[in-house]
């Protein structure tokens, strides 16, 4: 447990627990965070709360395994790279940062393989550094933004934080939600029968979703355009399981004895499309990526259906 000094208030909480003498880096302090492994007063709070004087941090968290952040050759599709920071297209299954029962192999692995080989020494911290901005889950493909230095992946999440990243998702839907677009605002918390899941409560933080609806098949799915104006851990999949139209292929957030299970080889969601302000240059940066194989074939299997007949809501969306 640790008390946190008044002199050293407004830190982020990730920042002031990598000055502790912790064994971890800050990327590895940000996942046990998220984890609600780490409480502020008896509570959870983000990697970027501020700290204040008098805090009582509580740190719940097992000695890392030795092989964590340990480079790897790995093919990554990479879309973009300069001195600053990577973008890429993960595909599904790759583990991006290592955990219990995934010690090699990840996403994080890869790029410090990477960036070990391709590193200059003058420009880059040492050792090679990978800061993982955001985050997918395993079965999720698509695009993420990695930072190359401290700075850089600093003012990338204050991006993040202040809203100022676009991020938008293709999903399929079990069901076919009455209207042709809509907003969701539900709050989302760690659910009260299972840490390891989340789920609307009212004790949860705002939570935001925007929907489009593109495609509906005769076998009773949709095709979804998601943009997220919030970025809360399962968002898409909590919101859309709440409303009652979960993820094809989630084995967590479904329907219990969903006639859909086997038919999809894994959660049906792709990040398709990013967009960030460079760090450095200032430049705007927009990328998108296809819908993977897997799902493409997926979706090649349904039989489309015509979208006149879903509502157009008359007001704002």
């Amino acid at each position: 447990m640790f008390q946190v000094d008044p002199g050293e208030s407004k830190k982020r909480l990730d920042h002031y627990l990598a000055q502790k003498c912790l064994p971890f880096s800050r990327s590895r302090i940000q996942k046990i965070i998220d984890e609600g492994l780490i409480t502020v007063n008896g509570g959870e709070e983000t990697a970027s709360y501020k700290v204040r004087g008098g805090d009582l941090i509580t740190v719940r968290i097992p000695p890392p395994a030795p092989s964590e952040e340990t480079p790897e050759e790995m093919p990554l599709d990479i879309l973009f790279e300069d001195d600053f920071l990577i973008v890429l297209n993960k595909p599904p299954q790759l583990v991006v940062h290592p955990a219990p029962g995934h010690r090699s192999g990840t996403l994080l692995n890869g790029l410090l393989g990477h960036l070990a080989r391709t590193r200059d020494p003058e420009k880059l911290e040492d050792p090679p550094r990978a800061g993982l901005v955001h985050r997918l889950d395993q079965d999720t493909s698509g695009l993420m933004v990695v930072g190359k230095t401290s700075e850089v992946l600093d003012h990338l999440m204050g991006q993040f934080k202040d809203r100022n990243v676009s991020k938008s998702y293709i999903a399929l839907v079990i069901g076919i939600p009455p209207s042709k677009r809509g907003t969701i605002d539900a709050p989302i918390g760690r659910s009260s029968g299972d840490r390891k899941k989340f789920a609307v409560t009212a004790s949860g933080k705002p939570s935001l979703t925007r929907y489009r609806v593109m495609t509906t098949y005769v076998e009773g799915y949709a095709l979804l355009d998601i943009s997220l104006l919030t970025g809360r851990t399962h968002q898409i999949r909590v919101h859309f399981h709440h409303l009652g139209y979960p993820l094809a292929g989630d084995p967590v957030y479904r329907k219990k004895g969903g006639r859909e299970e086997g038919r999809f080889p894994r959660i049906m969601l792709h990040a398709a499309r990013l967009g960030f302000t460079h760090p450095v240059t200032g430049q705007e940066m927009n990328f998108s990526a296809p819908i993977p194989e897997d799902m493409q074939g997926a979706l090649n299997s349904l039989t489309e259906r015509p979208l006149a007949e879903i509502k157009t809501p008359t007001g704002p969306p």
